[in-house]
């Protein structure tokens, strides 16, 4: 596009009303606004409604680390597997004390109708599983015959872990946590005694699956063995967008949260995220550092 230069006044340069309103006259526009005198960066968007939606401004930012920061992952803390109505586990650092919240200040943020609250954040960790393969003694496996006789059975995936966001709307002291709007804890009791979330009730939700296994073909492409691969280190991360449609609602904090192993479900009807209890005992988590970012917005 076109680019307009204007030099900069000079100590000495003589100045008046004229003479100022002179700089601007190259801004006019006798021709039609097009793609090679205008573009969208030469405005500031948000002053501009978009058919019947709002602008959005941004009055308030917040970010904090959280977790167990030690470099490199020399140290890490390891959480077990959790059953059905378990709480889920907090964020901790590395001495031990919980520190996954984002604090919104003694004030807090109040949001009225049609504002918006948008929550990032990213948590690096180690799904992994101790001693033998747990699931193997289930029916949590596809079973493919061998070339030479028998048969081999391969994981079928049924196993993650889920992480989630809590949030306090009664004070500053951060002490009354529940899960935010559109998320469940994962304790509804599904199928038989085991708790779990249809999947429409997971609105904040992440997961990082705790296995990888394959079967290896090397026998002309028959399965011959049931191969696992660790996941490793490797980052989660999530977002939630929430917008207030009617009244009002303080926010003083938000935190995460995390609990597993889970699998699918299907109960005919809905898809779920189910606690897989039968192996909790042998699931492990390693949870180092990560952060949380949140910003408010408000609709003009």
């Amino acid at each position: 596009m076109s680019r307009l230069t204007e030099p900069a006044i000079k100590d000495g340069d003589s100045l008046d009303a004229a003479s100022l309103n002179d700089r601007f006259t190259q801004f006019s526009q006798s021709g039609a606004i097009n793609a090679f005198n205008f573009r969208d960066g030469a405005i500031d968007l948000p002053h501009f409604n978009v058919g019947s939606i709002s602008r959005f401004l941004a009055t308030d930012m917040y970010v904090t680390t959280i977790g167990d920061n030690r470099w490199k992952h020399s140290g890490y803390t390891t959480r077990n597997g959790q059953t059905t109505g378990a709480s889920p586990y907090e964020v901790l650092d590395g001495g031990g004390s919980p520190n996954g919240t984002l604090s919104f200040g003694p004030l807090g943020v109040t949001l009225t109708a049609g504002d918006l609250l948008r929550v990032y954040w990213d948590l690096s960790i180690r799904p992994r599983w101790e001693g033998s393969q747990p699931w193997e003694g289930g029916a949590l496996f596809f079973t493919f015959p061998k070339a030479g006789g028998g048969t081999v059975n391969v994981f079928s995936g049924y196993g993650c872990w889920a992480f989630w966001l809590q949030w306090d709307t009664t004070s500053n002291a951060l002490t009354n946590f529940v899960n935010v709007p559109g998320q469940g804890d994962f304790n509804t009791i599904v199928t038989g005694a085991r708790g779990g979330n249809r999947l429409d009730n997971c609105n904040s939700t992440s997961v990082m699956q705790n296995v990888i296994e394959y079967g290896d073909a090397a026998d002309n492409g028959a399965i011959q063995d049931d191969v696992d691969i660790p996941i490793g280190w490797t980052s989660v991360d999530g977002a939630w967008h929430y917008q207030k449609t009617a009244g009002t609602v303080t926010v003083y904090g938000v935190r995460l949260v995390f609990s597993g192993p889970f699998g699918a479900y299907n109960d005919g009807a809905d898809n779920y995220l189910v606690r897989n209890d039968s192996v909790a005992a042998s699931a492990r988590l390693d949870q180092q550092a990560g952060s949380i970012q949140a910003i408010a917005m408000t609709s003009g």
